[in-house]
């Protein structure tokens, strides 16, 4: 009994994920479009026939329409179904990485979902909020930085307001390491890009200032490294296949983005597996 109401949590949980991450889609959609987040209604990108309820459904309208729009028969973005899929996982783990209270500098263990609801109060809720806030905004850069190759301000602010909500929800990291945090990545980052034309853009240092303050300096170092080895792999991939040459710019934000969620969900249990390889490695 109690595995099946673990599970019917994590499947709740995930289904909000999904919505959250399909209005992420939303706003992406409409900030480009250069449209009112608010106040819109649903409707196909392509006809721009107004949707039911049913035929905006996360992820699963996406499986029943088979992928395309029923009025017009265009495909719909698979971008946007595979960000509603992921979505709810991180939701998933998120909550369950938080939920009962462990601090973000605390090791990765993901609690029983059902403990999580039974020990869940005020403190461990605004922790959540503030953590579901941070993972929501980076989704959001990812998704507009990999279309536009640039990262709004409106974004980097919004990050930083979260950033400094973390210093109250999110205190078992002292204001310190926070303040560390933001300047860690971020100033070096700035030294490097006018020093080499080209090398980091000014949102790539800007959002690395933001999550930076609400990481904390260990765990920025974990996520900016993330992110580099992540665009490095990509680069390589790219470069072999010759989909772009040596000269080619691409978007650096979303790796960094990545990086910096999973440095947030279990960046303090990669540092703590690379310190106990090192201390292996030198004897």
């Amino acid at each position: 009994m109690t595995l099946f109401v673990d599970i019917l949590v994590c499947i709740l949980i995930w289904f909000v994920g999904t919505a959250l991450f399909s209005f992420m889609n939303v706003i992406r959609y409409r900030y480009i479009e250069k449209k009112k987040i608010f106040n819109e209604d649903f409707t196909c990108d392509s006809c721009g026939t107004e949707l039911k309820p049913l035929e905006a459904f996360p992820v699963f309208s996406y499986l029943f329409l088979k992928g395309k729009c029923r009025y017009c028969g265009e495909k719909l973005s698979l971008y946007d179904f595979v960000n509603e899929l992921i979505g709810g996982f991180v939701l998933v783990f998120v909550f369950l990485r938080f939920g009962d209270g462990c601090g973000i500098s605390s090791g990765f263990i993901l609690s029983e979902p059902i403990d999580s609801i039974v020990h869940f109060n005020l403190e461990n809720f605004a922790y959540v909020v503030t953590a579901i806030l941070f993972v929501c905004l980076l989704d959001l850069v990812v998704m507009v930085d990999h279309k536009t190759m640039e990262i709004p301000n409106i974004f980097v602010i919004s990050t930083l307001v979260v950033s400094v909500l973390s210093l109250i929800t999110m205190r078992d990291v002292g204001i310190i390491e926070h303040l560390i945090g933001a300047l860690v990545i971020s100033v070096p980052m700035f030294v490097i890009t006018l020093i080499v034309k080209g090398g980091f853009g000014g949102g790539d240092v800007k959002l690395s200032f933001a999550a930076g303050l609400m990481l904390g300096w260990k765990l920025a170092i974990v996520g900016f490294f993330i992110g580099l080895l992540l665009g490095g792999l990509y680069a390589i991939i790219k470069l072999s296949t010759k989909k772009i040459d040596k000269k080619a710019h691409f978007a650096f934000g979303p790796y960094l983005c990545i990086g910096y969620m999973m440095a947030l969900i279990c960046g303090a249990n990669m540092l703590w597996g690379y310190l106990k390889l090192a201390a292996i490695l030198h004897g």
